[in-house]
């Protein structure tokens, strides 16, 4: 029999309490219900009644469900993995509703005393699990696992949603096959919607000429390898065109998807905001892995958890722009968008950040006016220039701006591929806001892959966007290569958090780093001064920095 501590005791006594003061039992919902309410408390800790519940860790420390929610350490996928130097047990439902015996992919999972091995759970032995913290063969579970003071309702819902978890497998999962589809959006440019597709079509084929052999190897190889040869699929990439405004997206994404469902969508190009992809992932619970977009959602930690992103990009640029402003000697600032265009969230949220700094926007629709230019005066000292705007309309204003203008800062996100040269009478006054490594270092950052992209013939496309293309490849080959990740579009997810900063591949950023509640994986960017001669290579005028966001 286990002792039973002070804070034990009084969470028994409190969860007695609890279970009378319930009101109906979950009996009457339906199992959709139960499972969407189980999951609530699953990600976040809360009730049916939207209220924490009472918990004990460590023996005798007491915690709320908030601050100890179980997908804080068994994740969203349920298939948890190290947090810390403990090693946590899955609770999905085929790992939990399983035996675990030697030999098992769970059995290092598993923290109890004794030999490691334990019968499956029933609903009765998991609830006890929850509230007491004993497992079916009656040992203890490790002090770390919380013992929840659950009322039978919430428990029930609790145990539909763990026993949903990678109970079928996703869409677009075969025996043979998997299915992935790359997102390309009307607007952008035919040499980067060539970059994608060329450098995704050739990863695909040297991977589907690898599987032929992995899937010969399931066949016939050893059985202690058979798990690891069960992750092999032959990968189907399907090319998703989108046409039109982006208010027509989302219907066309239901229709391409109800056509073949996909397990994920990696790579891709979207010009512009980026919202109606990221919108119809979130909804799909789609993995959308790295589309390259110059405006990714503005979100928070909690907005998303299925789309992964490179960068905030323009709006990082902003926040950098800020913070630069903010500490230099400019207190007049002149920005120049395409209203309606992609340049506009950006230039709203420097105004913002920009509290103590007179901030003027003005619309481009082809020239500027002489008279605007001189009323806001960027020739005086102090004076600084934005061009929100993609790389033709900034070319035209840096011919149209005066000679004695002050700084004049550019965009790396909306100039995309193209380079734009400044006129001589601007001098040095002319830098680039920059989240990606600056050219002239890219081939010591990226040589692997810059190496694969010339093998395969395709250097000549343009850089940035095909080493940033062969990398949402590699994360995802890296991640699928485990079994696990075939069954839960979740782990897939945790598994590429887990990976990318250890991978030996490199994207076109310096660094890219995710985590539960990181979707953007490079936080920082560079001042780069543009050189007016083709000649001239860009030097840094700031080092990388991670701005406030």
């Amino acid at each position: 029999m286990n002792p039973i501590g002070p804070a034990t005791a009084e969470l028994a006594l409190l969860l007695l309490l609890e279970l009378g003061a319930a009101a109906a039992p979950a009996a009457g919902q339906t199992e959709s219900a139960a499972r969407s309410a189980g999951e609530r408390f699953f990600l976040t800790g809360l009730a049916a009644d939207g209220r924490a519940v009472p918990a004990v860790v460590q023996g005798d420390l007491r915690v709320t469900s908030i601050e100890m929610p179980c997908a804080g350490c068994h994740r969203r996928s349920g298939w948890a993995g190290n947090e810390g130097t403990i090693n946590v047990a899955p609770v999905a439902g085929p790992a939990l509703f399983a035996p675990v015996t030697r030999g098992s992919r769970e059995m290092g999972a598993l923290r109890t005393s004794g030999e490691g091995t334990r019968p499956a759970y029933t609903e009765a032995t998991l609830m006890r699990a929850i509230r007491e913290g004993i497992d079916p063969s009656g040992r203890t579970l490790a002090p770390t696992m919380p013992r929840y003071a659950l009322r039978e309702a919430d428990a029930t819902t609790l145990v539909a949603h763990l026993r949903s978890l990678s109970a079928t497998p996703p869409p677009g999962v075969t025996d043979s096959e998997i299915h992935l589809a790359t997102v390309v959006s009307p607007g952008v440019e035919a040499a980067d919607r060539q970059a994608v597709h060329e450098v995704m079509r050739a990863f695909l084929k040297d991977k589907n000429a690898g599987t032929r052999h992995e899937t010969r190897r399931r066949e016939r190889g050893p059985w202690d390898m058979k798990q690891h040869y069960d992750a092999y699929r032959s990968w189907v990439l399907h090319e998703w065109e989108l046409t039109g405004p982006p208010g027509g997206w989302p219907a066309q994404l239901e229709t391409l998807y109800q056509r073949q469902p996909v397990f994920a969508l990696v790579g891709g190009i979207v010009e512009g905001d980026a919202s109606p992809l990221h919108d119809f992932a979130e909804r799909m619970r789609l993995p959308t892995i790295l589309p390259q977009t110059p405006l990714p959602p503005a979100r928070t930690a909690t907005d998303g958890f299925y789309t992964l992103y490179f960068s905030r990009a323009a709006a990082l640029e902003a926040d950098l722009l800020a913070e630069r402003l903010a500490h230099g000697a400019q207190r007049r600032v002149l920005q120049i968008v395409r209203c309606g265009g992609p340049g506009e969230a950006a230039a709203t949220r420097l105004n913002k950040r920009l509290a103590s700094a007179v901030v003027t926007t003005l619309c481009y629709d082809g020239r500027i006016a002489p008279e605007v230019v001189g009323l806001n005066d960027v020739s005086a000292p102090g004076a600084a220039v934005v061009l929100w705007l993609a790389a033709a309309d900034a070319s035209r204003v840096l011919a149209e701006l005066p000679p004695a203008t002050g700084i004049v800062y550019l965009s790396s996100s909306l100039l995309g591929s193209h380079a734009v040269r400044p006129s001589e009478r601007l001098g040095d006054r002319v830098l680039l806001l920059e989240p990606q490594v600056p050219l002239d270092e890219l081939e010591r950052h990226a040589w692997r892959s810059l190496v694969w992209l010339k093998a395969k013939g395709l250097s000549e496309l343009p850089q940035r966007v095909s080493l940033n293309a062969l990398y949402s490849m590699l994360l995802a080959a890296e991640a699928l290569s485990h079994p696990t990740a075939l069954v839960s579009r979740e782990y897939f997810l945790e598994r590429i958090e887990a990976m990318a900063a250890r991978s030996p591949h490199r994207s076109a950023y310096p660094e890219v780093v995710f985590g539960p509640v990181r979707r953007f994986g490079s936080a920082g960017g560079y001042v780069m001064q543009v050189p007016p001669s083709p000649q001239g290579a860009h030097r840094k005028a700031a080092e990388w920095t991670v701005p406030q966001s």
